[in-house]
């Protein structure tokens, strides 16, 4: 599939998890039905197909969010006191009453943030691509919430919600809600950047801009994604004047993709330079 489509195998794989190509998943490995990939193709596929083959699109597009950054040991902040022990009917309608789908997965972390807090958990942070789709507005598209959260809390609250464990999957089928927890702990020093962001009355909590950039500069180095190369020079550039340096090239080192990140740095300061005033 990835020859036909002229992809990596590793971007085909992403695409499948974050609903962006039609799959099924059959005894672990997934599957492809070809009359829907050539409806894919035919519609709205092949124009994104045409932009990865022939560089990095959303670049120009995206917009960032005006992302309101927390200082580095900000105030704790709580849900209202109704979203803590919600059942399954008002949660569901809640949530289901939302139609943009980021503000309704926003909303789902801020509660579950509410329900965990108020176990003595601390609240689950949005990594991953979810996290790349918030600050770039809804630039990079995906369907799974990856998080970084304890297990306990999820087991103890998500079921009463509707949700269906499917191995290291929670599905909501009815809400179009795909959970999972790579994690249960961030590095040192993560959680007093994560950005906290009110929405519906409740508080989701964000993998900080900084992690975020060198998460996709480690796939693009370690995984040879030229899609993850090319989203990080779009967080870089969107949030160019407003990151932590020390720390980013901090975290770079660690992950060993501090040339990478350099080179960018270097060529959106050029760009900057050349840019009419």
């Amino acid at each position: 599939m990835a020859s036909l489509l002229g992809l990596s195998d590793r971007t085909v794989y992403q695409m499948v998890r974050d609903g962006r190509l039609p799959a099924v998943r059959v005894g672990g490995r997934w599957r492809f039905r070809p009359e829907e990939i050539e409806r894919w193709l035919t519609d709205e596929g092949a124009d994104r197909v045409g932009r990865r083959r022939g560089g990095f699109g959303p670049a120009a597009a995206v917009q960032g969010p005006a992302v309101q950054r927390p200082a580095a040991h900000g105030p704790a902040v709580h849900g209202p006191a109704d979203a803590v022990e919600l059942d399954r009917s008002a949660f569901e309608r809640t949530v289901g009453g939302i139609e943009d789908p980021l503000e309704r997965r926003l909303v789902f972390v801020g509660l579950l943030a509410a329900a965990s807090k108020a176990r003595g958990w601390l609240p689950p942070v949005v990594v991953g691509g979810h996290a790349v789709e918030f600050y770039t507005a809804g630039g990079y598209a995906t369907v799974d919430i990856d998080l970084v959260s304890a297990h306990e809390p999820l087991v103890e609250v998500l079921p009463g919600w509707g949700f269906v464990s499917r191995g290291r999957h929670w599905l909501h089928e009815d809400l179009g809600l795909v959970v999972e927890a790579p994690g249960s702990h961030l590095e040192a020093g993560q959680r007093e950047r994560v950005t906290r962001v009110e929405v519906g009355g409740v508080v989701a909590h964000i993998l900080g801009v900084e992690d975020v950039i060198v998460d996709r500069l480690a796939a693009c180095v370690h995984w040879r994604s030229e899609e993850d190369c090319g989203w990080a020079r779009v967080l870089l550039g969107l949030f160019a004047g407003r990151l932590d340096l020390d720390y980013l090239g901090e975290r770079a080192r660690a992950q060993e993709v501090e040339v990478r990140l350099s080179d960018m740095l270097e060529a959106e300061g050029s760009a900057s330079k050349d840019a009419p005033s």
